[in-house]
């Protein structure tokens, strides 16, 4: 979503000229930037360090350009590249690849809940980042569906690395939390010292609330969540497979201990289990026969759905096309994906018009 701008644009921010802002928080402005030097679209994250006073601003300039280095430890087709780390007026700034896609957040808004396969298919990708953070001796610590981007083809970027630590850091003092209360490890929540596996929880969390539509630790407020993280258990989902169940509660398991040892382990748990279902499916139902709908309907209804869902229309389309007899059969099968009405009608009635 491109969010206004309260303040004429600069020119240039390094070398970068500005295009655009994409987004604004608190403390800084993402906008969209051309690098002329190689003529490449970026990304720049500007930090308003001036809003943090004393040794705290020493702390937070020292932990950003350690995003840069994180991430740039991190080389993997699911991760934000970063390309470059400077400072603009005494602020820093990160210029990262330019990311063509929404967040998770954004679509988890937008539709409530996933279907368990295109929710697999995300968080696997979400692990594969994470194991190569992890093989880097980088924790993420905020993994939450902000910080997972959605591109075309069902393709996954994680990131803000801006919170992780290497193995063997100082920078991240025992006894201080840093992250999203309800996305937070238990450890975590508590200041302890955390490793990999608890990333693997936060992303337990944000596979329950893709499958569920609503998050596993809620609460009014940072103190409500982190009570219910630390002492409570979130809703069985009612009509999820066995075997994803025991994958979801292990990795939300309270105790590192009892989790997965690594974000391979738990990816392996995943896709053994779609290779589960994928021979019980071949049993069960003929070979798909191809389709006789004609392209221009198929794309016809596939722009049609991105309306609603956004980057998850094209798999959801091809996954409806065999077996659908009909532009109406296909339409009605894409429509299931909507969560409420009146949005399912809206939809349904450009099928007609």
């Amino acid at each position: 979503m491109i969010v206004p701008a309260a303040a004429p644009l600069p020119d240039l921010i390094g070398r970068y000229k500005i295009e655009r802002i994409l987004g604004r928080g608190a403390m800084g402005v993402i906008y969209q930037a051309l690098d002329p030097v190689i003529d490449r679209r970026v990304a720049i994250k500007l930090i308003r360090s001036s809003l943090i006073g004393g040794e705290e601003r020493d702390d937070y300039l020292e932990r950003f350009q350690r995003e840069a280095r994180a991430a740039g430890r991190c080389m993997h087709p699911n991760i934000v590249a970063i390309y470059d780390f400077a400072l603009h007026q005494g602020d820093p700034y990160l210029a990262m690849e330019f990311v063509d896609g929404v967040s998770l957040a954004e679509v988890l808004r937008e539709r409530g809940r996933f279907a368990a396969g295109d929710a697999v298919a995300v968080i696997l990708q979400v692990l594969d980042a994470l194991d190569c953070a992890h093989a880097a001796g980088v924790v993420h610590r905020d993994v939450k569906p902000a910080n997972v981007m959605l591109l075309a083809g069902n393709r996954v970027k994680m990131t803000d690395f801006g919170i992780a630590r290497f193995g063997g850091s100082d920078l991240t003092q025992h006894g201080t939390t840093i992250g999203s209360p309800s996305y937070m490890s238990p450890e975590q929540c508590r200041g302890e010292e955390v490793d990999a596996r608890s990333d693997l929880f936060s992303t337990g969390t944000v596979l329950y609330e893709m499958l569920s539509g609503e998050r596993a630790f809620p609460g009014p407020d940072l103190t409500g969540a982190m009570y219910r993280l630390l002492n409570g258990t979130p809703p069985r989902i009612a009509g999820l497979e066995t075997a994803l169940t025991a994958v979801l509660w292990r990795a939300l398991a309270k105790a590192p201990d009892l989790r997965y040892a690594s974000a391979q382990d738990m990816a392996a748990a995943l896709r053994s289990m779609q290779r589960a279902d994928s021979c019980a499916s071949a049993t069960m139902v003929s070979p798909p026969t191809q389709s006789r709908i004609a392209p221009a309907e198929v794309e016809r209804a596939e722009r049609a759905l991105a309306a609603y869902l956004g980057p998850m229309a094209k798999i959801l389309v091809r996954r409806a096309l065999p077996g659908a007899g009909s532009v109406s059969i296909l339409w009605d099968r894409l429509a299931a994906h909507i969560g409420e009405e009146p949005g399912r009608s809206v939809f349904l009635r450009q099928r007609d018009g």
